[in-house]
């Protein structure tokens, strides 16, 4: 509960200082101006970006034969990673806390647990960045939208770059012996990363794999969907790309040590790049963030205080697949 109080907190003093930037007249007024009936579709993206999140974790799970817990467990698992981000201030850290400990509750190994979690975590970024690239893509050779090229080239090098070190790194022939794990903590994530990378690299090759990525392609659509209605409540739009490229830079934030709020920030911040004032957009990246942060976190907390009654179900699957 400290960690919510915290979260909230911070992430009302950063809106203060952006609406001190963006002048508090003029976000007065974009408040006013809001069209609400935007928020059911902002409220059923979301719904759907949340089911596909917990399809994702399903079929995890059901991978090379492994138990299949049901989709309600699944949702109850999203939930209760969801409530671990709001608890602990290493939010991705708490999320994959819970999810490797549901995979052991089910009887996986401590190595196949972290490898599936990890791994299944790496397709969400795997469609993440080829989006992104995708969108930079188009911007930069002025095919649709128009972006500065300084704002669209890191993803035209970066993705690609990654890709390369990712095929390079899962090779047969250096796969066995980078994921000797051994040594300091360091060696021993690598090698997890590693085989996590690999994991991916394997699901992506068959058929339920393929199903799995286009779950988490669901997943960012829905998102991205959760987003675009936020601005249009606003009275804003942009073109796709250029919506999928401040989606992309405002999410990429998270990667870096920000505190929450500052996550908020560089969203709102990515979206005036694309042309979308100041106070329109400090708006919309709140009503976005009402509804694909701040509304699941009550369930997200129910279900992760509800955690033990998760597992006994786990471990159940273990005695009677």
């Amino acid at each position: 509960m400290v960690g919510v109080v915290a979260a909230v907190l911070l992430v009302v003093g950063v809106g203060l200082l952006l609406a001190r930037a963006a002048g508090f007249a003029e976000v007065r007024d974009a408040i006013e101006q809001a069209d609400a009936s935007w928020f059911v579709l902002c409220l059923g993206a979301q719904v759907v970006a949340l089911t596909a999140y917990a399809d994702v974790f399903r079929s995890s799970f059901r991978w090379s034969d492994g138990p299949d817990p049901g989709f309600g467990p699944s949702a109850r698992v999203m939930l209760a990673s969801i409530g671990a981000t709001r608890v602990f201030a290493a939010g991705g850290v708490g999320a994959i806390a819970v999810t490797y400990w549901c995979f052991r509750r089910a009887r996986f190994s401590a190595e196949e647990a972290l490898v599936r979690v990890l791994g299944f975590n790496a397709l969400f970024y795997v469609a993440f960045g080829i989006g992104a690239w995708m969108a930079a893509l188009v911007t930069v050779t002025s095919a649709w939208g128009d972006v500065p090229t300084a704002f669209a080239l890191p993803w035209l090098v970066v993705v690609p770059a990654l890709a390369v070190v990712a095929v390079v790194a899962t090779q047969p022939a250096r796969l066995e012996r980078l994921t000797r794990a051994g040594g300091s903590f360091a060696r021993h994530a690598f090698a997890y990363a590693v085989a996590a990378v690999a994991w991916a690299r394997s699901a992506l090759v068959d058929p339920a794999g393929r199903r799995m990525l286009g779950a988490t392609v669901l997943y960012w659509s829905g998102t991205l969907a959760c987003l675009w209605a936020s601005l249009r409540s606003v009275g804003e739009t942009v073109p796709l790309p250029e919506l999928v490229l401040a989606f992309a830079a405002g999410h990429g934030a998270m990667i870096l040590p920000l505190p929450l709020g500052g996550v908020d920030a560089a969203l709102t911040y990515a979206l005036t790049v694309v042309g979308v004032p100041l106070a329109p957009a400090l708006v919309a990246v709140g009503v976005y963030r009402l509804f694909s942060f701040w509304l699941p976190t009550v369930p997200g907390l129910a279900a992760l205080l509800l955690l033990p009654r998760l597992g006994r179900h786990l471990e159940a699957l273990h005695t009677h697949p």
